[in-house]
């Protein structure tokens, strides 16, 4: 009996063969991307293109024939079955190396359009002669003929839109066409087909049965599945990979700093064109050397530790290297680990610090130095005075110290202009220094005023450079042509002879300047006792200030600090005073320079945090109190200690002092202080950085040390509402401490109006003479009951602008000293 069997398949092995096509032919598309990214002909990627396009065709072939007549059993011949998937292999591998290697773009097109068709249909023939029935296998040819013109036709489409295949749509366009030209052989190819057979049938060996083509057809389609997963995966990680290229790179050519990528090893794996430039070579030659031999020898251990150390402890380092000219140059190590290549790493960022150094240098010899004369300043005086002081005890010598100033410059200055008087200047410093020896030192110390130190061995030898100095200054002065005459006044002080101390000589030479200068200038003279009896009541008071703590003649003063937000006192700062019993009291300014010289200020300090801990302890209010500590008192050992013990002994909490201290303080030794700070705020003290804003480095203190507090210094607070730039400045400084989580003091507020500015730029805390003058303790108690007793309706549910600048009006005309807290209330009957 014979059957004919025509245009019936079973739908879903015919969905599953399209599928399996389709992932054939998007991954044959993306294995040829990745061969067009290499050099000359990618034999290999277009080999592995054909090949899963290849057996894509293959499978969606024999998946569509056991689709077609499911209820029929077929086998299939072995030897055809194989040489089909051949055809279809080597067939496509021509098509893409015609398609992909002539440089004729319409050639290769039609070539390789052509060569495809032919091979999927060649592919389709084949396999369809491999099924073997009794009485053979019928083909309509025209239908076949149409087939491959069909498959022609969409193969030329595909290879056409075969350009741009980096983006995806387009390769989705071009699976779509070559899908078009796989499925339009078959289908229209079966439909020339009829396939006659006899029931049963005795088939020789060498066939395949449905069950083993089955095998055979998901074998591949497993195959050309993995293919397609591994294409995608290696897509990604060569994208990853080029997306991390691209980030390396642009970090490369991006930041400032010179940089080498090494190995944790030391070995160098890549320089920039900076980093050769810096060492003074090619980038090329340093790479596979050993980062050591960039390094200056004293630093080897840094690096090495550097390299050692894990990520999170690759802090920046200071550093040498060597160039290649064999000179070393400071730099800036900074690092973090990286993946290059693969392979962990260390990106080590190298910055050429030499025009910081330069800078650092400048900023440090500007400190010290005059700017127009570059003669030593003020400061630098002091530090050599003290050092001859010093040495000449040793060696039991003297030291003179002279005190210079010019007559007559203010004239100068008037008549031919400032620029004539610096010129004056600058060729008076030339010709006192061509007196001088090697071994003295002249400085420049205030506008007019110069000062000399000189070791002698007699008191005539200072005389005679005295009288030199007259004399040369004497001699006329040519500025651009106009002929000066100027003079000056000389006052001399000698050590051991008129005091042991930096202060008091510089004392006994003001004073003897004093007395030439009343004696109409252009002279010098020695001190004399009788010269001045303050210098004598001086060291009476010295004397007297060692009794001091003990004959209980120190007290303290407390001011209050005010909320700007709340308007009730927050705090008090403790402020020393000398009640002495014939002078009455005696200025702060007067006294705790004394102290400071003679060391009495351990004493004095210690007895002012005790004392003012412990009342601090008995307020019924947790206020905090603030102690200003002296720069002298801070480099003393042990402070730290002596103020955790006074905390315990006084019962109060750590969180309630507050520890002012000025930059002068963290100027010398600032490691050892900023150590100390440290300590203190790690107790739970509160540290505060007083007078902010006049020294040229408050910044850079700011960045070494985490402060609780600024304040601002109070030259800058009373020159309010007369100064453009005083306000500027205290706005900024404002702005800055509450960017980096300060609070602000504002000290010194003295009139209204200051206190409506300063509240209208939200600082945080005020102190001055307008809200309350420093109190004695008895007093202390009525103040602070006053101000817990402020309602609820006071002015705190206001903004702090509003606040300060509705107190400020109410005290327009008003003495300060005679309201010191009504200014933070609405009404006076509430504070009265």
């Amino acid at each position: 009996m014979i059957e004919a069997f025509v245009h019936e398949y079973d739908l879903r092995l015919v969905a599953l063969a399209v599928v399996i096509c389709i992932l054939a032919c998007f991954t044959s598309l993306k294995l040829i991307l990745r061969g067009q990214a290499t050099d000359g002909i990618p034999w290999g990627w277009l080999a592995a293109a054909a090949s899963v396009f290849g057996c894509g065709v293959w499978s969606l072939h024999f998946i569509a024939m056991l689709a077609y007549m499911p209820g029929m059993v077929m086998d299939y011949a072995i030897r055809p079955t194989i040489v089909s998937i051949i055809i279809a292999i080597a067939g496509t591998f021509a098509a893409l190396l015609v398609w992909q290697s002539t440089r004729i773009k319409f050639t290769g097109v039609w070539f390789g359009g052509i060569l495809l068709s032919l091979s999927v249909a060649g592919m389709h023939y084949c396999g369809v002669a491999a099924v073997q029935v009794s009485d053979g296998i019928r083909y309509d040819r025209a239908l076949v003929f149409v087939s491959i013109i069909v498959s022609t036709a969409f193969a030329l489409l595909a290879f056409a839109r075969g350009s741009g295949l980096s983006l995806l749509t387009r390769r989705i366009e071009i699976t779509g066409w070559l899908v078009m030209c796989v499925c339009s052989v078959h289908f229209i190819g079966m439909s020339a087909v009829t396939i006659d057979a006899r029931d049963p049938m005795s088939l020789p060996r060498g066939v395949l049965g449905t069950g083993a083509l089955a095998v055979a057809v998901g074998s591949v389609s497993l195959a050309i599945l993995v293919v397609s997963l591994a294409a995608t995966l290696m897509e990604q990680h060569l994208l990853q990979r080029s997306v991390l290229e691209l980030r390396r790179m642009q970090l490369m050519s991006d930041i400032s700093h010179e940089i080498l990528i090494i190995q944790r090893k030391g070995l160098i794996l890549q320089v920039n064109e900076a980093g050769g430039r810096l060492f003074g070579t090619t980038p090329a030659d340093m790479v596979g050397g050993r980062v050591s031999d960039l390094v200056s020898i004293a630093d080897h251990a840094i690096v090495e530790q550097y390299l050692k150390s894990g990520p999170d402890h690759l802090k920046p380092q200071s550093i040498h290297v060597r160039a290649a000219a064999g000179h070393q140059t400071p730099v800036e190590l900074a690092g973090s680990t990286i993946d290059y290549e693969g392979r962990p790493a260390i990106l080590m960022a190298i910055r050429d610090m030499s025009d910081r150094t330069r800078d650092e240098a400048r900023i440090r010899h500007l400190a010290h130095h005059d700017a127009l004369t570059d003669l030593p300043n003020r400061f630098l005086l002091r530090e050599r005075l003290t050092y001859a002081i010093d040495a000449a005890a040793r060696s039991r010598s003297r030291v003179a110290l002279l005190q210079l100033n010019l007559d007559r410059l203010k004239p100068v200055n008037e008549l031919l202009g400032h620029i004539a008087g610096d010129a004056l200047l600058i060729q008076v410093a030339q010709r006192i220094r061509a007196e001088l020896d090697p071994t003295d030192t002249l400085a420049r110390i205030g506008g007019d005023e110069f000062a000399i130190v000189m070791t002698a061995d007699q008191v005539e030898q200072v005389a005679g450079l005295a009288a030199r100095v007259l004399d040369t200054i004497a001699q006329p002065f040519d500025l651009d042509g106009n002929r000066v005459n100027i003079g000056t006044s000389i006052g001399i002080s000698l050590f051991p002879d008129d005091g042991g101390i930096t202060e008091t000589l510089v004392q006994a030479a003001n004073t003897a300047l004093d007395r030439v200068k009343e004696e109409r200038g252009n002279a010098f003279r020695f001190f004399e006792a009788r010269m001045n009896e303050h210098l004598h009541a001086r060291r009476q008071l010295e004397q007297d200030l060692r009794y001091a703590v003990e004959r209980g003649q120190l007290e303290l003063y407390y001011q209050p600090l005010f909320s700007c937000s709340t308007n009730l006192v927050e705090g008090f700062e403790a402020l020393l005073r000398w009640n002495h019993p014939a002078r009455g009291m005696v200025p702060p300014l007067e006294f705790m320079p004394l102290a400071e010289a003679t060391g009495l200020i351990d004493r004095i300090g210690h007895w002012v945090i005790e004392t003012a801990c412990a009342t601090a302890a008995g307020w019924q209010r947790p206020l905090r109190i603030a102690v200003n500590v002296s720069p002298s008192q801070f480099r003393r050992a042990g402070l730290a200690e002596t103020v955790a013990a006074t905390l315990a002994r006084a019962g109060l909490a750590p969180d309630r002092l507050e520890i002012e201290i000025t930059e002068s303080v963290l100027m010398e030794h600032t490691a050892i202080a900023l150590d100390l700070l440290g300590a203190l705020r790690g107790q739970g003290v509160h540290i505060v950085l007083d007078d902010f804003g006049t020294g040229y480095s408050s910044l850079s203190y700011l960045r070494s040390f985490r402060f609780d507090k600024l304040k601002i210094d109070k030259s800058f607070v009373q020159a309010l509402g007369n100064n453009e730039d005083a306000t500027m400045i205290v706005r900024t400084i404002i702005g800055l401490a509450h960017n980096l989580g300060l609070s602000v003091v504002a000290e010194g507020v003295e009139n209204p109006r200051q206190l409506a500015i300063i509240g209208a730029h939200l600082c945080d805390q005020v102190q001055g003479y307008l809200l309350g003058r420093p109190m004695p303790v008895d007093k202390l108690a009525a103040f602070t009951d006053q101000a817990a007793a402020l309602p609820s309706r006071s002015i705190q549910t206001l903004t702090p602008t509003a606040t300060l600048a509705h107190s400020a009006r109410r005290h327009d005309r008003t003495k300060p000293e005679h309201h010191p807290i009504v200014s933070l209330s609405r009404s006076d009957k509430d504070v009265r």
